[in-house]
């Protein structure tokens, strides 16, 4: 996909070369510049913020390859295409590991030099959306996005935020509905791990004849009829955090497996050899009382202590009556804007019910009340009618 406005710096000491190509790039609606040394290279890039750059790999003065390294210091995120002769591949090899987005052979058609341009810098687009998106679901699931002013709460955020930039495993508990979840995604993109992925899995919701395969991944051949490999979930989350949601029904056969993989940060897909590492951080959840499943054999009371490094147990929303009317402020915004309706005034009646109702099924219970009562409104006025039976109101059930 062309770029008519991407500014893409040449690098050559061959004088004609690099005139040659910044002719064809300019041909092609794009904004070249030229340098014939890495050094005159170096003081374009600070000066101009180039949105790609094309080097040759052999220079006399600096080599490609010194190039790219005095690059990682002053713009470790400009796209870097080499040019090499026939016969350095090799060498062009070694530009790939030390961060180059492609390389292109001597001699090219200007056909295949834009071509290897357009995936360079689609490439670049592809990354900054990425980066753009990973900013928003920091903004959109970091600490400051939890709603709570109740003390109870407020000590398990503080508790987050103290180990979010940590490597410890985390066990969250609590009863479901409670948002352990968005604890979890707060801890990620509080951390120096927010760029990577988020991965969960919920361990309730798979058979268990399928979860080790889940998280392991398996080798080509590993089943009859199995002719591709499969990526786990543990190589998925490298980087990032794997959250393992309702991990107390995890299968007792597997906890020996998981305890290894978290231990050693090694894991061996079904059916490999080799095994693979992963940098993974893990964060566990649990609305069962583990200790209790340890005691009937349920759970390995090792992995219990090993994911239990910190414990945080969020209360029931029974116990932070404060934060109610807040999360009744937020579900009404949110269900509103989703329906696409103004957000409708709440009667005395029905805040006084959603206020005193013990609300058994948490956070997840009250939003689902509330984008009942936005739904029903009449009139922009949500009254008790609009609320669920069991909280007073119409039953339209046949």
């Amino acid at each position: 996909m062309t770029e008519p406005q991407a500014t893409i710096l040449v690098v050559d000491d061959d004088a004609a070369m690099t005139s040659a190509v910044c002719e064809v790039l300019r041909q092609s609606g794009y904004l070249p510049l030229s340098a014939q040394s890495g050094s005159e290279a170096l003081d374009i890039v600070k000066r101009e913020r180039p949105d790609l750059l094309i080097s040759d790999l052999r220079m006399t003065e600096m080599s490609g390859h010194q190039l790219q390294q005095e690059l990682q210091t002053i713009a470790p995120n400009l796209p870097v295409v080499i040019i090499a002769a026939f016969g350095t591949i090799e060498s062009a090899v070694e530009s790939m590991k030390l961060g180059a987005r492609d390389f292109i052979t001597k001699p090219f058609s200007n056909k295949e030099l834009l071509l290897v341009v357009s995936r360079a810098l689609e490439n670049r687009r592809l990354r900054q959306e990425v980066k753009q998106l990973r900013v928003e679901l920091a903004r959109s699931y970091g600490l400051p996005n939890i709603i709570a002013t109740d003390s109870k709460m407020a000590a398990v955020l503080e508790i987050v935020e103290r180990v979010a930039d940590t490597p410890a495993t985390v066990l969250i508990t609590g009863e479901s509905g409670t948002g352990k979840d968005l604890l979890a995604r707060a801890l990620h993109f509080s951390s120096q791990r927010r760029d990577g992925p988020f991965v969960p899995i919920n361990c309730a919701a798979i058979p268990e004849n399928l979860i080790e395969s889940e998280l392991f991944g398996y080798a080509r051949g590993a089943f009859t009829d199995t002719r591709q490999a499969k990526t786990g979930l543990f190589i998925a989350a490298r980087g990032g955090t794997l959250f393992l949601d309702e991990v107390g029904e995890m299968p007792v056969a597997l906890q020996s497996k998981l305890l290894r993989a978290i231990e050693e940060k090694k894991i061996r897909p079904l059916g490999a050899i080799e095994e693979i590492s992963v940098d993974v951080r893990i964060v566990a959840a649990t609305n069962t009382d583990l200790e209790e499943s340890i005691e009937s054999g349920r759970f390995r009371s090792d992995l219990y202590y090993r994911l239990s490094t910190v414990s945080l147990m969020v209360p029931p929303l029974r116990e932070r009556p404060d934060d109610i009317p807040l999360l009744i402020k937020h579900f009404l915004s949110r269900a509103s804007a989703e329906s696409g309706r103004p957000v409708p005034e709440i009667d005395p009646q029905a805040m006084a019910r959603l206020l005193r109702y013990p609300w058994p099924g948490n956070a997840r219970e009250l939003q689902n009340a509330i984008q009942r009562g936005v739904i029903l409104a009449y009139n922009n006025v949500l009254t008790i009618n609009e609320l669920p039976p069991r909280l007073g109101g119409l039953d339209f059930s046949p």
